[in-house]
């Protein structure tokens, strides 16, 4: 606890200024937790947090003192000292921590208990279960933690860059509604957990909420908590959401992430910071329940994961738990004329007890038409042949050449290919303006020949395209169709015009 002695009285303006956090206690609670993380770099020990909060509601304090108190004291002192640092702060905590009674130390609990208990104690948890409802329910058990599990599964999701058709060993998936996202998404997951009673309610997930569409079915693997039981390099991605914190051998852990990954892969984690086993929940957690809740130490895990053969570590910098501002205060931030208290500092504070972060695995993974980003090319039509046939039902009919030269940053994947295929397409633009991709015959998908086209390499492809003389109702004359746009198209991914490049536009007569 720091000691609240400020050594000037609160003004009246102070005291004005600081009247609504007087009335409101969850407010004053708020103010406190605020100014600790920001002056201090931790957040407040039950004491303190107890003292200050009164305080502030019973207008001895002002907030301006409670900021005094905390910069004047020693705790601060020694955190400007070249020596310290956030570490100093750290330990002051954790001092603090270890006085409260019942308090557990997350070092000791792992020097005295083996993978095999903590593996035991997540198995006896599971299987005890009655109600499993709650579970099944997650992401969206509550508003507030659906909240936070959803920006921090985006925001992880983003680092993670899954595509259709790769493989994802998903750690620590528990009862699997991440596993189940990812295979929405087109990914064949392996959801692998210390639990079998967990994975079982991870198949009872997916039997009652079914992913839409043709989806690789799931695998489901126990973890014996050494040994991934999969070969090496045969997955794309590593996905750990609040799991590795809760493995008394990290280092061990992320040897074999390193191992079963392809050369570049990425392994993407949502864990919590370098004081979580102190937070309330986390002693109550230990205290009850015996499970592991340790500290992420960044530097630490760098350090593990560099001799694991990860070539590279990416953190990010945004919170899952944003601030809300009025409009001015936005355009201050946007324009850097706001105060440092609105941004970043709360940012700062706020990232202080969650670490999201991506380990790239030693090697290169070449980058493929199963992403959008990156896809552009060239196109030139030549030869080109126009003309009118007999039939009623057909506007004209192109033939041509066309030459398509990669000009983006990925590998076209063949034409035949599950995920990603690039084809040249075509669309139809009718005299209302509006763009059709539904053509008769080949559906205005013309194959592109040979495996693949990397970056810089050119491919030649006949075109022979039946243009249907009207819309889908025959009858509407604004559909008449009065010109052919050629684009590139990775199926299921984007148009090439969607990224700038220029489609090569026939007109029909």
């Amino acid at each position: 606890m720091v000691m609240s002695t400020p050594g000037a009285t609160a003004t009246d303006s102070d005291t004005a200024a600081d009247s609504d956090t007087a009335a409101d206690p969850e407010t004053a609670t708020a103010v406190v937790d605020r100014a600790y993380r920001l002056i201090l770099g931790r957040a407040p020990d039950a004491a303190g947090l107890a003292d200050y909060t009164e305080q502030l509601r019973s207008g001895q304090l002002s907030e301006r003192q409670l900021c005094a108190a905390l910069a004047s004291s020693d705790e601060f002192a020694d955190r400007l000292s070249p020596e310290a640092g956030p570490a100093a702060g750290a330990r002051d905590a954790r001092a603090a921590a270890a006085r409260e009674p019942g308090f557990v130390d997350a070092a000791e609990l792992i020097r005295t208990t083996t993978v095999e208990d903590l593996a035991a104690t997540a198995e006896a948890y599971f299987s005890s279960l009655d109600h499993t409802e709650p579970l099944l329910a997650k992401p969206f058990k509550e508003p507030g933690e659906a909240a936070d599990l959803l920006v921090t599964f985006g925001q992880v999701l983003r680092g993670l860059q899954p595509a259709p058709g790769m493989t994802v060993l998903d750690f620590g998936a528990g009862t699997c509604w991440t596993s189940r996202l990812l295979t929405q998404l087109g990914c064949h997951v392996i959801a692998a957990d210390f639990s079998p009673s967990a994975l079982e309610l991870g198949r009872e997930l997916y039997a009652r909420q079914p992913v839409i569409g043709d989806r690789p079915d799931p695998e489901f693997l126990t973890f014996d908590g050494h040994h991934v039981d999969l070969p090496d390099a045969s997955v794309d991605r590593v996905l750990s959401y609040d799991a590795l914190h809760h493995v008394p051998n990290p280092g061990q852990v992320l040897g074999e992430f390193a191992r079963v990954l392809r050369p570049g892969g990425l392994a993407a984690f949502a864990e919590p910071g370098p004081e979580h086993s102190l937070q309330p929940q986390s002693q109550y957690e230990m205290r009850h329940f015996g499970v592991l809740e340790n500290d992420v130490v960044i530097e630490d895990l760098w350090e593990q994961a560099r001799r694991a053969g990860f070539a590279d570590l990416r953190l990010c910098l945004l919170d899952s738990s944003p601030q809300w501002v009025d409009l001015p205060t936005f355009q201050d931030v946007l324009s850097t004329r706001a105060d440092g208290a609105v941004f970043p500092e709360p940012t700062r504070a706020a990232i202080g007890d969650r670490r999201m972060f991506v380990l790239r695995r030693d090697g290169t993974e070449p980058p493929d038409s199963r992403a959008a980003d990156g896809l552009g090319a060239d196109l030139v039509l030549s030869d080109v042949d126009v003309t009118s046939p007999a039939e009623d039902t057909v506007a004209a009919t192109i033939r041509g050449t066309c030459l398509l030269r990669n000009t983006g940053t990925r590998t076209w994947l063949p034409s035949d290919a599950a995920h990603g295929p690039v084809y040249l397409g075509a669309r139809v633009r009718t005299a209302d303006g509006t763009l059709s991709d539904r053509l008769s015959g080949t559906g205005g998908r013309i194959p592109l020949p040979g495996r693949g086209v990397a970056p810089g390499e050119e491919v030649t492809v006949p075109v022979h395209l039946d243009v249907p003389a009207c819309g889908d109702d025959g009858t509407d004359a604004g559909s008449r169709p009065v010109a052919v746009e050629f684009d590139p198209v990775s199926e299921f991914v984007c148009w090439f015009s969607v990224n700038g490049s220029v489609p090569a536009t026939v007109r029909l007569p």
